[in-house]
C-alpha cells in the first residue's frame, strides 16, 4: 500500500543554503536597525553632529556625507 503515500520532504543543500542566507540577512538587518537607533539617540542628545561639542573638526566622520558611524 506504499504506492499511494506521498514521499516525505527532504531538504536539499540549496534549501539549507537559502535558509542560512535568510538567517544571516535577518541578523544583519537587526544589527543595522540597532546601530541606526543608537545613532538617532546620540544625535538627539547632541553627542553626534557638526554642532556637537564632542566632535573634533576635521576628524573622522565630521564631514561624512553618508552619515556612517
Amino acid at each position: 500500500m506504499g504506492i499511494f503515500k506521498k514521499p516525505k520532504y527532504q531538504e536539499t543543500e540549496t534549501d539549507k543554503a537559502i535558509k542560512r542566507q535568510i538567517a544571516e540577512e535577518e541578523k544583519q538587518r537587526i544589527a543595522t536597525e540597532k546601530k541606526m537607533k543608537e545613532r538617532k539617540k546620540r544625535i538627539a542628545k547632541g553627542m553626534v553632529g557638526s554642532r556637537s561639542m564632542f566632535t573634533k573638526a576635521g576628524g573622522q566622520g565630521f564631514y561624512d556625507e553618508d552619515g556612517a558611524i
